[in-house]
């Protein structure tokens, strides 16, 4: 997958792009000054533009980004699923998410899915208080992109040294890995609740 066909399948693909709420969460990443001026075709170029300079300053292509937005979300839910030997459903669609997360080639159609899927368990452990989960709704009604994106920023990994955690994710360079993966999830986000 291309930047640019990314870009095409989500930003230029929304029936409302302009809404303040959706360049409101995208100025997070990519700066701009005015959200009255901005046009559905000068954002996609900023967007294909952002995803370059991350591509260039991690020394990456863009298939590269999106198996570290896998990765990052695989490691965020594994340990938040029940296992037993009769498969929950949680456990059964997480490893459904986690085999299109391995595949050696990722069409839009499987990050979409997969993007469905994690973040509809995601939205259970959040609902359950981060406690596992057996079960969850699978709708698309169910994701509140607030929400997600709110618990997903104060996400924490171990750091060194007894009971210490640090953030999961590093806000402080824009063409990070980790702002590239919040960027890549918050544009599958509004795709996934797209015309509802």
């Amino acid at each position: 997958m291309k930047p640019k066909e990314f870009v095409e399948s989500t930003w230029l693909d929304y029936s409302d792009v302009t809404s303040n709420c959706v360049l409101m969460d995208l100025n997070a990443y990519i700066k701009f000054q005015f959200l009255n001026h901005i046009t559905k075709e000068i954002m996609a170029e900023k967007l294909y533009d952002h995803f370059r300079m991350v591509e260039l300053m991690n020394k990456c292509d863009f298939n590269k980004l999106i198996k570290s937005y896998f990765k990052c979300l695989n490691e965020i839910l594994e340990s938040q699923i029940e296992t037993s030997k009769q498969k929950t459903r949680a456990q059964k669609y997480y490893e459904k998410a986690v085999s299109i997360s391995k595949s050696k080639e990722v069409n839009f159609q499987d990050l979409i899915d997969y993007t469905r899927i994690m973040m509809c368990l995601y939205m259970a452990v959040t609902k359950n208080h981060s406690k596992l989960i057996s079960d969850f709704d699978l709708s698309k009604e169910c994701l509140d992109i607030n929400t997600i994106l709110t618990f997903i920023r104060r996400e924490t990994v171990p750091a060194i040294g007894i009971n210490k955690r640090k953030p999961r994710f590093d806000f402080h360079n824009s063409y990070s890995m980790d702002s590239c993966i919040l960027l890549i999830l918050t544009l599958l986000l509004y795709k996934l609740k797209d015309g509802e």
